[in-house]
């Protein structure tokens, strides 16, 4: 999805799309389910909408603009408002309605932002997070809950991970987020993508509900669509040069040329382009760049965000 904020370091243009298996054309929609409680779930109102005032606006995306606001009681919120009825059945308040209902299941969650509720009959999404700042080159304490609810982003890039107080990253965007748990925005022939943060697989695969779905989390390993994201945005942000706006689309298409092995990749590129890239990733024994390495891979090789989370180059 294609929210945005300000003080961005690591400028991501590229947008989600709906794609449908075996179809090779790209669609220019995000498929944006609708929960188990119907359309008008999200209709399900925490805050009045009197209590809630609009500040200046600090991002946009394909469904919807992001402000700055305020409740009542003076608590500093960010709110998030729909573009209304934009893109006909796949409407941006169909694509609320998905994400008002995976915010309300992750509720404690500490790997995405507060989620405060719904104002009035679906006029804001509300977050607690007063101060959001965009994924800049430095490190930050992260853990990664998400997967343990049985939830898969599936859209994690520089522009939906933001730095909260103590320096922590949060998601944002969970509107085309499976859930698997439930089902909701859930399907094996579509899938939400990005083709430049996306992996090469491109689908989910396998049921996850009832007894079988223990057993198909450890074949299907669903997870791993979010590693290879996580790996590229690692990289993104750790090289100042592929932080410009499209700068890593060109890097896209050299890694998928080299069948995502990134150390062929890397030992086809020029001494100076070496020299340039590689510093943040290459200190402490390349820690940051063996971690890319592990994520930014094919799928039968590809590291999980548990053990990622383990490398010293996230400690």
């Amino acid at each position: 999805m294609a929210t945005t904020t300000t003080t961005a370091r690591a400028s991501s243009t590229s947008a989600s799309r709906r794609w449908t298996r075996g179809e090779g054309r790209r669609e220019s929609v995000v498929r944006a389910f609708a929960s188990e409680d119907g359309e008008n779930a999200a209709k399900r109102s925490e805050i009045a909408l009197a209590d809630v005032s609009r500040g200046r606006r600090i991002g946009s995306g394909s469904f919807g603009d992001v402000f700055e606001g305020a409740l009542a009681n003076g608590r500093a919120v960010v709110l998030k408002e729909p573009r209304r009825g934009v893109l006909g059945m796949f409407s941006s308040e169909r694509f609320f309605v998905a994400e008002a209902e995976n915010n309300r299941r992750l509720r404690g969650c500490a790997s995405v932002a507060t989620f405060l509720g719904v104002a009035g009959a679906n006029a804001y999404l509300v977050w607690a997070e007063r101060r959001w700042r965009r994924r800049s080159g430095r490190r930050s304490r992260q853990s990664w809950d998400l997967h343990g609810r049985q939830m898969i982003h599936r859209d994690v890039k520089p522009n939906n991970l933001l730095i909260v107080k103590g320096g922590k990253l949060k998601l944002i965007d969970l509107g085309g987020a499976a859930d698997l748990k439930t089902g909701r925005n859930y399907d094996e022939d579509e899938t939400v993508f990005d083709p430049v943060y996306g992996p090469p697989e491109r689908y989910l695969s396998g049921n996850y509900s009832g007894f079988a779905g223990v057993g198909s989390w450890a074949k299907f390993k669903p997870d791993l669509f979010d590693a290879f994201s996580c790996g590229l945005t690692i990289l993104q942000v750790s090289v100042p040069a592929f932080r410009k706006k499209g700068g890593l689309n060109g890097v896209r298409r050299e890694l998928k040329r080299w069948n995502y092995d990134c150390e062929a990749w890397r030992a086809s590129l020029s001494a100076q382009r070496q020299s340039e890239y590689f510093e943040i990733l290459d200190a402490n024994g390349q820690a940051g760049w063996k971690l890319v390495c592990g994520l930014v891979a094919e799928r039968d090789s590809r590291m999980s965000v548990a053990k990622a989370l383990s490398s010293p180059f996230c400690r």
